[in-house]
This record gives C-alpha cells, structure tokens and sequence, in this order.
C-alpha cells in the first residue's frame, strides 16, 4: 500500500480521536482525482475497526460540495473527510462554512483549525 494512502485511514482515526462518538462520516472526494481511490480504499479498509458507517460525497463543485453536506449532516453524530485535492482545496472555505452551520452551538473547537482533512459536524 502506498504510504500516503495509508495515511489516509489516519485522517479517520484522528477524527475518532477528536470527536469520539462519530458513527457516521462522509468522505467528501472528487471521483476525477487520480490519488481519489487509493485513498478512499484505506478509509473504507480502516472504517469498520472504528465503528464507522462511510458514506461517500461527491465535490466535483461548489454546488455538489453543498448538496452532499446538508443531506448527509443531519444525524447529532456526524463527520467528515476531504479526500484528494483540487477541488476540495479551492472549495475549503465553502466546505468550512457549511460545517459550521450544520453543527450545533456545543460543538467543540472551531472547524477551521487543527487538521484540514477531518471536520466533526455534530
């Protein structure tokens, strides 16, 4: 396997670390990015050991980006993982902002610091 992929299922084990009762999270990727499958691979591998449902999110654009986080964040005990670059990269103060609004007021921490890849929606 190779070593950033690896790393990959860390960003999910880091997200458990932070926020301890997340069951669900999204893997926020666009499919078009070449490093995309690899990745997701060591996420989807990693994910039962931790007790999480996956689910996938595209972010080809702004517009899917914002669909794919309001209908998936709707449970107290959500989160999410930007998977690959490019378009999560240029949309990461879209991704940013909507993960604030759809946490509630206790969440902890504000989503713009510490790690870029792992966000806690609830």
């Amino acid at each position: 396997m190779n070593a950033e992929f690896g790393l990959s299922a860390k960003w999910l084990e880091l997200l458990k670390q932070i926020a301890p009762r997340v069951t669900r999270v999204a893997a926020l990727r666009n499919p078009a990015a070449p490093n995309v499958i690899g990745q997701l691979g060591a996420i989807q591998a990693a994910a039962p050991s931790f007790g999480v449902e996956l689910t996938l999110v595209g972010a080809r654009d702004a517009y899917e980006i914002e669909r794919g986080i309001t209908t998936f964040a709707r449970g107290p005990n959500d989160g999410l993982i930007m998977v690959g670059g490019g378009v999560t990269q240029i949309q990461r103060d879209l991704i940013i902002a909507l993960a604030a609004r759809h946490r509630p007021p206790s969440g902890t921490g504000r989503p713009d610091t510490g790690c870029r890849r792992v966000i806690r929606l609830r």
